[in-house]
């Protein structure tokens, strides 16, 4: 009997525990740059396992709810799987387009995949992202402002949806905006002409949300003449 076991163990135990063992773990990858999703965000993963990959999957979560927003199925290989595969890039597209349950707010990104082996092992990546339906709106103050280079001024605007950054932009130049003190509402931004700027470069309002969306607003304003004043000496009379 006993050498019935030991035949047992030696025909089956043994090479199952040798097959998960050589088994394979897969490693999912989310680009850094992803921190929202807007109507439809392009969304490239990168899945690395020497066995490939039998499955993928993923979903959105938000709100208690659950939506798949891509998968990918491959043949299963148990015991006859392929070795030496190289890292594969995934690309699909995710937004309030593709699932119109998705509303703008916190949401999270989870993608799932599973090795082409005999372990068949599941390891998933998650993020969590912000949903932009909308682009933000600006409205800026009505007050005229006149520009002068080498001068700052002030500007008083209202910022309606979701923005991650916000400001006033001259040329290549950026000024973020600050809350309205007090408690009052909406912003305010103080900006700078540079002397070396290119005169009549127009300021612009800007709001830009996480999904790469920006929008810009129009200030009243114009660039008054300088004129110099010249003194003229008058003669002296002796």
């Amino acid at each position: 009997m006993r050498t019935f076991f030991l035949i047992l163990f030696l025909l089956i135990v043994v090479p199952i525990t040798a097959l998960l063992f050589i088994s394979s773990t897969p490693v999912v990858t989310l680009p850094q740059s992803l921190t929202a999703l807007g109507q439809s965000t392009p969304i490239a993963i990168k899945v690395s396992d020497p066995h490939g990959i039998r499955s993928a999957v993923a979903t959105v979560e938000q709100n208690g709810s659950s939506y798949k927003v891509w998968d990918m199925q491959q043949p299963a290989h148990r015991l006859r799987w392929k070795g030496g595969v190289a890292d594969t890039t995934y690309t699909f597209n995710a937004g309030a387009k593709i699932t119109p349950q998705l509303k703008d707010g916190k949401a999270r990104l989870i993608v799932e995949a599973t090795s082409n082996d005999f372990r068949a092992k599941t390891v998933s990546a998650e993020r969590e992202v912000t949903v932009v339906t909308r682009p933000p709106s600006v409205s800026v103050d009505s007050d005229q402002h006149y520009l002068y280079l080498g001068m700052a001024d002030l500007v008083t605007f209202n910022v309606s949806g979701y923005a991650s950054e916000s400001g006033v932009r001259v040329g290549d130049e950026k000024f973020r905006s600050w809350p309205m003190p007090g408690g009052k509402p909406g912003l305010f931004s103080l900006f700078a002409f540079a002397w070396n700027m290119p005169a009549g470069t127009p300021p612009l309002v800007y709001a830009t949300d996480p999904a790469g969306n920006e929008v810009t607003g129009q200030m009243a304003y114009q660039f008054p003449e300088r004129t110099a004043k010249v003194s003229r000496a008058r003669p002296s009379t002796r």
